[in-house]
Parts: C-alpha cells; sequence; structure tokens
C-alpha cells in the first residue's frame, strides 16, 4: 500500500519555439555581409597590390621604339 498521494505529477511545459531564421532582405544581414566584406578587404591590407618580390624588378625595361614625339 502507498501513503500520500498518488496523482502523477504535471508534465513539463513545451519551450517556446525558435525565432524564424533572418532572410537575404533584413537589413541586419546586409549590413553584417557588409562589415564582414570590409573586415576582409582591410585584413589583406596592401600585399595583392604588389606587383614585385623585395627584391623589385630585375629584368631590362621594354621602352619600345621612339617615336618623333617621346624623343
Amino acid at each position: 500500500m502507498c501513503i500520500g498521494n498518488t496523482t502523477p505529477p504535471p508534465p513539463p511545459v513545451a519551450p517556446p519555439p525558435p525565432p524564424a531564421p533572418p532572410t537575404r532582405d533584413d537589413p541586419e544581414m546586409t549590413a553584417a555581409q557588409r562589415s564582414t566584406r570590409r573586415r576582409n578587404i582591410l585584413a589583406r591590407g596592401r600585399a595583392p597590390t604588389l606587383l614585385t618580390g623585395g627584391q623589385g624588378v630585375t629584368e631590362e625595361a621594354n621602352l619600345g621604339i621612339r617615336n618623333l614625339l617621346g624623343g
């Protein structure tokens, strides 16, 4: 025999549904994408603009053919 309350406890309350995922047209998403892109560009620095190594250009310059206006 059982002494005391024989009713089972109530079931736990269900958690609220998760928020809807952001869409591409969401202003916060576009601002975050711009910010990330800008940070990546600034992180690269000036290295992509360098066309030579530390030694510089070691080849002979191609000056072309002289003409009357060029001297």
